[in-house]
């Protein structure tokens, strides 16, 4: 698994830079990589980055607090029986029933569910997370390897818009692009469809 220090040196030989160049100390290295990071995050729910865990409900308490690092909810289920996804217009028009929750909407950082939960209920929740800055050298992302060359594209987008070099940056963009189509491509094609188990009648 690449480590951050692995990542710098990886950047810069691949830009033609020295591993002491002044303009790219440690830290501002570091800084670039985190930000190649986040761009790669924003741009889709990558299996890579997909965590779970289990909350649980406090009865005749509505709300409980999103995962620390969760970016995107992705599934909520209760015993085995996943949970509908309603917006918070929907979903605030059953804020009076009681009961196991069998729907749930996010807003304000909080997980909201319908009905309010008349007890204690084991949530399994699968989301999306963010990335985890990187800070010490052996530190390594999420990113599988096999996407490192995707990373250095970014990174080198950015050093070659501060070292004013167009060749590199029309590379390193071209690059890139042909890397996130890829791992979109490989994504889709791995994926499997799942049929959602969902009630419409749960609130009669």
């Amino acid at each position: 698994m690449a480590q951050l220090s692995d990542i710098r040196t990886e950047i810069l030989e691949t830009a033609g830079l020295a591993a002491d160049d002044a303009r790219f100390p440690d830290a501002t290295m570091n800084r670039i990589v985190n930000r190649a990071l986040r761009q790669i995050s924003s741009e889709h729910d990558w299996p890579w980055n997909h965590a779970q865990t289990n909350l649980s409900t406090t009865a005749d308490l509505q709300t409980i607090t999103l995962p620390a690092a969760a970016s995107k909810i992705l599934r909520l289920e209760i015993a085995g029986q996943q949970l509908l996804q309603l917006s918070s217009t929907e979903g605030g028009s059953y804020s009076q029933d009681r009961g196991q929750p069998q729907a749930y909407w996010i807003e304000h950082e909080k997980i909201h569910f319908a009905p309010v939960p008349d007890g204690v209920y084991t949530v399994y929740t699968l989301y999306s997370a963010y990335e985890t800055a990187l800070s010490l050298d052996a530190d390594a992302p999420n990113l599988p390897d096999r996407y490192l060359d995707w990373l250095v594209q970014i990174a080198l987008v950015q050093i070659s818009q501060r070292i004013r070099d167009t060749d590199l940056y029309q590379m390193a963009d071209r690059e890139r692009r042909m890397w996130g189509r890829r791992a979109a491509d490989e994504v889709r094609r791995s994926g499997q469809s799942m049929k959602l188990k969902t009630r419409s009648d749960w609130w009669v």
